[in-house]
């Protein structure tokens, strides 16, 4: 029998009701929940003070950037079963923390202090040395993010990827605007 939309909707709920107990009943307040709540606040606070206020519209685009991708291969990694997030800071589909919050900071953060290529790219390439090998393996020891059908390799060249991609359009976006001036 094909489902019907309303059977759909069924799920949904159903779904919803048991996230949310299991949020409840096994994310909030555990050493993980504690661990991200801390590092997310930790993360804007340090971020707000070392901000470069004279570029901040061009570091937060950039942080745009770098979030909206995050976002959109979140929810489509998600959708396809290749990873999930056990633990998080609140009960909503999208996690808000790591691909919203912690990792576009990380990468405004290389964006304002390694100008050149090819610091950069050096930057860039570290950052996703760490975020791959270090960072993932360690988020799911502490059951904050689940792998199926996904190795760390393949995080590694789309870390790197995004970062010099958008470095490269925001560039020729600022380009672009000192020609029309």
């Amino acid at each position: 029998m094909q489902p019907t939309w309303q059977d759909v909707t069924r799920f949904t709920q159903q779904f919803r009701d048991a996230k949310m107990e299991y949020w409840l009943n096994e994310n909030v307040c555990s050493f993980s929940w504690w661990l991200l709540l801390g590092t997310t606040i930790g993360s804007v606070v340090v971020w707000l003070i070392i901000l470069d206020k004279k570029r901040i519209v061009e570091i937060v685009m950039y942080g745009f950037f770098i979030a909206t991708t995050a976002i959109m291969a979140d929810v489509v990694g998600v959708w396809l079963g290749l990873w999930h997030y056990p633990t998080t800071l609140t009960p909503v589909a999208l996690t808000v923390e790591i691909h919203k919050v912690q990792m576009p900071i990380i990468y405004m953060m290389i964006y304002q202090y390694f100008r050149t290529w090819k610091a950069f790219i050096l930057a860039s390439t570290v950052n996703a040395v760490v975020f791959s090998f270090l960072l993932e393996p360690l988020l799911i020891r502490l059951q904050i993010y689940e792998t199926y059908h996904w190795k760390h390799l393949y995080s590694f060249f789309p870390y790197i990827l995004i970062a010099v991609a958008f470095k490269y359009i925001l560039h020729r976006l600022k380009q672009l605007d000192k020609h029309y001036d």
